[in-house]
């Protein structure tokens, strides 16, 4: 039985909730309310694709409610609350759709602030572009993308700035249960920018986002850089589906600590270097940095293509825990260690991990050259077999209970 076979029961269900539709036919003629936008956003058109459009712009200080029958149209680098002086919470009903129109429109969530994005397998939360929204071609940086900011740790001292932000905002804390709210039956489609050279906005750009935060059910589709990247932070993250991001699809640096569960990534298009499917750092200027960055990710599968790169990248001294997880159809080697001390031997292990169809045994440790699957379990205390997954899942039935 090949790996796609194995998988495909978990991700039939997985994909269900990524079915919504982002109209409603009992819903009324908007334009016919009298009602039109709410206290502090501008009423752009009142017949959008059957819809009203109201414009969020600036800093909002006060707690903000968008409602499903409305579009909702982000105008610049638009922030909710004032960064520990003033946090306000943002709630988005079930089948709500924000967009942007470029990549320099953003919604940020600042520290001591909340994101309450409560969407349904049904009716999920969709972020995107307009051209997405009016039925028109899009593609990946047609707008900016989501970021949240926490109180919990990172490792690049105790506070950090965004490095696509224009202000002053900062995250990072001593707070590990931080809580910034909720982002619950989300997609979030065709976002990502390069403000300056080397410095984008993801999908989602998580920053020292604690373990309070519940983040489940989440889709990043066809982003230009990453489909979520976390500078720090402990929030763990659960059913997530990252498709054709046009850099890493998971990039975790700066002290992530948190468990991800359930994680399908699709690698499709590379427009940068190195396109990964996952990429885990430490801290690039000081490779020992504490709290280290130790992700544990579990029931994964990865599907690679020709265009991309390695499918999983542990350097600079990260660690990285994986279980019980299949990669496939990478370019590249499957797993890369590339460390320059012993502790990687220590920090680095792969459990019950089958890789298919990837470059050489699927595996290297950069340090000592070492490409040969023995040597390489036998160094990281690590399991991982060559050839598609032929065995029953154990944790099929997890998957089942759970839903």
């Amino acid at each position: 039985m090949n790996s796609r076979r194995v998988m495909g029961t978990v991700l039939v269900l997985f994909f269900i909730f990524l079915t919504g539709c982002n109209s409603d036919s009992t819903e009324s003629k908007l334009h016919e309310s009298s009602n039109l936008c709410p206290k502090n956003t501008e009423l752009l058109s009142k017949d959008f694709e059957g819809k009203v459009v109201c414009q969020l712009k600036g800093v909002y200080v006060d707690d903000l409610h968008l409602s499903r029958d409305k579009f909702w149209a982000i105008k610049g680098e638009v922030h909710i609350g004032v960064d520990t002086y003033k946090p306000a919470i943002l709630r988005i009903d079930e089948g709500t759709t924000i967009f942007g129109k470029t990549g320099n429109d953003y919604l940020l969530i600042t520290r001591g602030s909340k994101i309450f994005a409560n969407g349904t397998q049904k009716s999920p939360i969709i972020f995107t572009s307009m051209k997405d929204v009016a039925g028109l071609i899009s593609k990946a940086g047609d707008w900016g993308g989501l970021a949240i900011a926490g109180f919990a740790p990172t490792n690049a001292g105790k506070e950090e700035k965004f490095e696509f932000s224009n202000t002053t905002a900062l995250f990072g804390g001593e707070d590990e249960n931080d809580n910034s709210g909720v982002l619950k039956y989300v997609q979030i489609r065709y976002a990502g920018n390069e403000v300056r050279p080397g410095e984008e906005i993801n999908g989602l750009s998580l920053g020292g986002v604690g373990r309070g935060t519940v983040i489940d059910y989440l889709e990043v589709y066809h982003g230009k850089d990453d489909g979520i990247e976390a500078w720090g932070g402990t929030v763990n993250m659960r059913h997530l589906v990252l498709i054709g991001n046009g850099d890493d699809n998971l990039d975790l640096d700066h002290g992530y600590r948190g468990k991800i569960e359930y994680l399908y990534i699709r690698q499709e298009a590379e427009s940068s270097l190195h396109a990964r499917a996952i990429e885990s750092d430490n801290n690039k200027e000081y490779f020992d940095a504490i709290p280290r960055t130790n992700a544990l990710i579990s029931h994964f599968e990865i599907l690679g293509s020709d265009k991309t790169n390695e499918a999983i990248y542990s350097r600079r001294g990260s660690a990285m825990e994986l279980y019980d997880g299949v990669i496939h159809h990478a370019k590249g080697y499957g797993i890369v260690v590339r460390s320059d001390n012993e502790l990687r031997f220590e920090n680095n292990h792969f459990t019950n991990i089958y890789i298919d169809h990837c470059k050489g045994d699927g595996v290297k440790d950069m340090q000592s050259n070492t490409k040969e699957l023995e040597a390489f379990n036998q160094y990281f205390d690590s399991s991982i077999l060559l050839g598609a997954y032929d065995k029953k899942s154990d944790w099929k039935a997890k998957w089942s209970k759970m839903n």
